[in-house]
């Protein structure tokens, strides 16, 4: 339609200029100029010819339409920055630090691993500039370039336990204990993000983690340094936060070669990040809650360092290896002494105890990881030791002075297996090789069964080699049901075995418990 259009308008201009033509016969100084404005005309008859016939290519053409799912930002949340190019290349781009570094990573790491993200789908609100972000049963704000965001964050653990079979009464008992009840806030500006919180269970405040951590990038890789008072990294169950752990508590590799500092440590961190491996290292002092015997003493000072490295992984298999150690110089101070809880933190009585001897001079423990992953099964082993020094004297008395200068070593392993019931994938976090947030299929607020956990663990824990020593194996069954990824309920049937040296339960002795767990967190 327009090339016929075209072509009438051509003639009728042509037509008025060969009427207008006799009059002008006479006028030879115009017949240059019409001769002109003809050659202008077929000049742009020809362009328009030449637009239709480019016009009717394209039209001609197939066009492919690839199509794309688009997951509506269900793996963002306020703890993660958003991503920024150093040389523009996207292959360089750098994932800021996620404060809350006992969750799953928000990175799409786990979905490229397994098809889906690690978090529940989030809704967004707008206002004023200002992006709320829903998820975890409260709003995390940020703006709207991702530069700034704040957040409040918290846990709940309430247990109950019940102990029975001992052959000594006082260790028959039946309690109820705030296992956690912290609340706090993390920010971040742009590449500097920051968290504090504290406790309130066991009827104390105590301040947990207070840390600031600046993001960079090193050799090519995301690279995070801390400074403040920070969860220490140390073997695959003792790196995982209390909300995260498979069963009520943590094995007997975490809490009997834990050092004198504890679990929390005041000083500074380095971690770096590559796609299938992380390596994190520690410089630190005491807890900020702990109180010197006499005012000028210093602190025990640890170092230590964990590395994990995951050589084959594929949409069902994975499998995960680990190592892990820590030197500490501990400062002359009270006898050693060490209580291990052997069934639960509701019988803390029930316990392996090491000690009291002549006062720790120093210590050196390691230990190494073994996990594995095959469709919605795990399994797990570690096993650590610590070889300890007593110190030969003492600025303080003590009651232990045939143990000075004497050395010993303890030991520790666990073997886990644990299944989901149904389907779920195991909450595996890679990028720290750790226990994260699982990812519920259906949850139960949508109105779905939620997930199913079966696990087991045996743990064994020896520390004959050493001053007064004691050895003890425990046998956990559990069944966790997880509501949605951030509240879930937590069953153990345990049975002990220990045989302590010293104490107040010396001898062979055997139990039995049964524990519950009710865990929220936000």
């Amino acid at each position: 339609m327009i090339k016929n259009n075209n072509k009438k308008l051509v003639s009728l201009i042509v037509f008025s200029f060969f009427m207008a033509a006799p009059a002008y016969a006479g006028q030879s100084k115009y017949d240059d100029k019409i001769s002109q404005l003809i050659a202008i005309i077929n000049k742009q008859s020809q362009q328009i010819q030449s637009l239709e016939k480019r016009m009717g290519q394209i039209e001609s053409r197939k066009v492919y339409v690839k199509k794309v799912t688009y997951n509506k930002k269900q793996n963002e949340d306020a703890s993660v920055v958003r991503r920024i190019n150093y040389s523009g290349t996207p292959e360089e781009s750098i994932r800021f630090h996620d404060p809350y570094a006992e969750r799953v990573e928000s990175n799409n790491y786990f979905e490229k691993l397994f098809g889906y993200s690690a978090r529940d789908n989030k809704s967004t609100t707008q206002v004023n500039g200002l992006i709320l972000k829903w998820g975890n049963g409260i709003p995390a704000i940020t703006t709207e370039n991702g530069d700034y965001s704040f957040r409040l964050r918290g846990r709940i653990l309430a247990d109950y336990g019940s102990s029975f079979g001992s052959r000594f009464h006082n260790l028959n008992v039946s309690r109820t204990m705030m296992r956690a009840a912290r609340i706090g806030a993390e920010g971040r500006i742009k590449q500097l993000s920051w968290v504090i919180e504290s406790d309130f269970s066991s009827n104390s405040l105590v301040l947990m983690s207070a840390y600031a951590t600046w993001t960079t990038k090193t050799f090519g890789h995301v690279a995070e340094y801390t400074l403040g008072h920070k969860f220490s990294e140390r073997g695959f169950d003792g790196s995982t936060g209390s909300y995260n752990t498979v069963f009520l508590d943590r094995d007997l590799v975490a809490t009997t070669l834990v050092p004198v500092m504890g679990w929390y440590g005041l000083g500074g961190a380095y971690k770096i990040y590559g796609n299938n491996w992380h390596v994190a290292t520690q410089i630190a002092g005491d807890q900020v809650n702990n109180v010197n015997m006499k005012n000028n003493i210093r602190d025990d000072i640890t170092y230590l360092a964990r590395a994990h490295y995951i050589p084959f992984r594929n949409n069902t298999y994975l499998l995960h290896l680990g190592i892990w150690g820590y030197y500490e110089d501990v400062k002359p101070a009270q006898n050693f002494t060490q209580d291990i809880e052997a069934l639960s933190r509701t019988n803390n009585n029930f316990n392996l105890q090491f000690g009291p001897t002549a006062p720790l001079a120093h210590s050196f423990a390691g230990g190494l990881e073994l996990f594995g992953m095959r469709k919605s099964m795990w399994a797990l082993v570690e096993f650590g030791a610590r070889r300890m020094t007593l110190r030969r004297t003492s600025g303080i008395a003590s009651s232990s002075t045939d143990f000075a200068g004497m050395t010993g070593t303890v030991r520790a392993f666990s073997a886990q297996y644990g299944v989901f019931l149904t389907g779920e994938k195991p909450n595996y976090m890679p990028r720290n090789g750790v226990w994260g947030l699982p990812h519920v299929l259906h949850p139960v607020i949508d109105g779905g069964m939620g997930a199913w956990e079966l696990a087991f663990r045996w743990d064994w824990a020896n520390s004959s080699h050493v001053f007064s020593g004691a050895d003890a194996w425990t046998l956990t069954a559990g069944l966790n049901w997880y509501l949605m990824s951030t509240a879930h309920l937590m069953f153990n049937y345990t049975h002990a075995h220990v045989y302590n040296a010293t104490g107040d339960y010396i001898g062979s002795n055997s139990g039995d418990t049964f524990g519950a767990r009710v865990a929220v967190i936000f």
